[in-house]
């Protein structure tokens, strides 16, 4: 069995030392020698809060100007849309939408570079730091989960990655894992499952530092994930099971959920893990990556509201609008939903956009401006507006008549200044439910659907499910879980990929016909155009997996591209 990591830092260090004169061996003053270091508990300790910031650069950060992995697992769904200015803004994220994506695409470079960096990280402890106390022994245990984690994303992401247990040369050329995906998945299971007894638990639902460290929770949902994917339902069960029973996760009210993603929600009782940037104290000044591209995460996922007429209250910083919300999808969630606090929470209908949505603006000038509220007008005076409604002549590119904003930042995620962030979600406990139930849903276990049911009573649904099966637990997760990473990989592994095969064609515009076409009163409606001039779409037997980065394949000849890289 092959064993192997790509290093790119310590390719690009091999390299970079190569040329060196012997002149510039200068010994460093007050620098401690690596063999001098990782002897004692505190030096395990810094080693693990390095692996943590280290995360959240290269997963909450990373080297883009956007949030990387959550835009890759994200945009190949068929629940959304890469929207933007315009066709040709935001391409990195709508090639992947479209599945016209190639090995250079910048989004899966640095998502896969990321995942490997965490990987890294995690070795450096595996191989430098023994298992004689137990401080160290759970330094160990978290680094173990978190290399489990990230080989778990690889393995979702592009089926057989390399596969390592420690840090290889800089001269390595890792080829992919021989023993295929399921065996990799099942290496992740046991290698979370096996770190468990050393990690610590979170103490209760009230532990914000629990949903901000590997815990057994999180090591436990990572192994249930890795068997639910695998087909190993019974595994999965016993997993996940535990973290239910473990009394340590609950989820949040109905009237909190909304909170869920934004900053008022982080480390609350519903969170597993999440990559604490909010509170991290390396966050420094523009240059640090942490905040350059947390600022770009709300830059990325923001409405353009240059294009309306004035900025809803809801809304913190402007935006590019590099998403929006599918209408097949939003139609099925309206029916399925209603007017449930979390469909609310997700999207708006047109309607709710012109006329329930708060809108504000300044009339006057100097000393007699006043804020004005559409909240204060009648319906009968907000349809003849012309402070409200979407205002530019070429509309809402990428948008199909609804409005997401599930993860459009709020005033409170802009609280530490003009960039803004919050923290990464990782995990958080209604994935395990839905997880746990769709294991359930495979055994004949009727189990899961109390689970199943706790999910849609707190989210207000106009349908509670009253049998378990696996239509049932695909279409609550699907309404749960959108724009949270994971339809596009259960797409994948349930083989339900139809609603892709046409991404990329007949794209939406939204635009309001008081503006674009002088009418009295503001109607919304929708035209589509075919900007594609190439070929786009989901193509079963080769789009499944990510292609592997132009980088990583140029320089290893081991490593063998997917379909989709071709």
């Amino acid at each position: 069995m092959k064993k192997i990591l790509l290093s790119l830092s310590v390719v690009c260090a091999a390299s970079f030392l190569t040329g060196c004169d012997n002149r510039l061996d200068i010994e460093q003053k007050g620098v401690i020698a690596a063999e001098d270091f990782y002897k004692t508990d505190d030096d395990a300790q810094n080693a693990l809060n390095n692996l943590y910031q280290c995360f959240c650069l290269h997963i909450a950060g990373n080297e883009g100007i956007y949030v990387a992995l959550p835009v890759l697992f994200n945009e190949a769904g068929d629940d959304m849309l890469a929207a933007g200015n315009m066709y040709g803004d935001n391409d990195f994220g709508a090639q992947i939408n479209e599945f016209r994506y190639d090995s250079q695409n910048e989004v899966i470079n640095n998502t896969y570079k990321g995942l490997y960096a965490v990987v890294y990280d995690s070795n450096t402890i595996l191989d430098k730091i023994s298992d004689d106390s137990p401080v160290k022994k759970r330094v160990r245990a978290e680094a173990r989960t978190l290399r489990a984690w990230a080989h778990l994303m690889l393995a979702i992401g592009w089926d057989c990655p390399p596969l390592v247990d420690h840090v290889l040369p800089a001269d390595a050329k890792p080829a992919n894992y021989e023993g295929g995906h399921d065996a990799l998945l099942e290496w992740v299971a046991q290698e979370a499952e096996m770190a468990v007894p050393d990690l610590d638990e979170r103490i209760n639902p009230a532990d914000k530092v629990g949903a901000s460290k590997v815990t057994k929770g999180l090591a436990l949902t990572v192994a249930g994930k890795a068997r639910l994917f695998k087909g190993d339902y019974a595994g999965a069960k016993t997993d996940l099971k535990q973290v239910i029973n473990s009394g340590k996760y609950e989820l949040v009210p109905a009237d909190r959920w909304a909170n869920l993603f934004h900053a008022s929600g982080d480390l609350c009782e519903e969170m597993i893990f999440q990559a604490n940037c909010l509170d991290n104290a390396n966050v420094g000044d523009w240059s640090n990556k942490i905040q350059r591209t947390s600022w770009m995460w709300i830059q990325f996922w923001n409405w353009r509201t240059d294009k309306l007429a004035n900025k809803p209250t809801f809304i913190g910083p402007a935006g590019w609008g590099g998403h929006s919300i599918r209408q097949d999808f939003a139609e099925k969630m309206l029916a399925n939903d209603g007017d449930s606090p979390r469909r609310k929470a997700t999207f708006m209908t047109g309607d709710e956009f012109l006329y329930e949505m708060e809108w504000a603006w300044t009339e006057g000038e100097d000393d007699d401006a006043k804020r004005i509220s559409s909240k204060d007008l009648t319906r009968e005076q907000i349809e003849v507006s012309d402070q409200v409604g979407i205002k530019a002549t070429d509309g809402l590119y990428g948008f199909g008549g609804y409005f997401a904003h599930k993860i459009v930042a709020w005033p409170e995620d802009n609280e530490k200044g003009w960039y803004g962030f919050k923290n990464l979600t990782i995990f958080r406990y209604a994935e395990v439910l839905l997880m746990y139930a769709e294991a359930c849903a495979m055994t004949n276990d009727n189990d899961g659907l109390q689970y199943l049911n706790a999910i849609q009573n707190r989210a207000g649904s106009a349908h509670v499910s009253t049998a378990l099966n696996m239509t049932e637990v695909k279409n609550e997760k699907m309404f749960e879980m959108w724009i949270e990473g994971v339809r596009f990989p259960d797409m994948v592994r349930w083989g339900d990929t139809d609603g892709i095969v046409n991404n990329g064609k007949d794209i939406p515009s939204t635009y309001d016909a008081f503006f674009t076409k002088g009418e009295a009163k503001h109607r919304l409606y929708v035209e589509k155009s075919n900007p594609n001039k190439g070929v786009t779409g989901f193509v079963k037997g080769k789009h499944e997996y990510f292609a592997y980065p132009y980088d990583a394949i140029s320089r290893n000849p081991n490593l063998v591209q997917n379909p989709s890289g071709l």
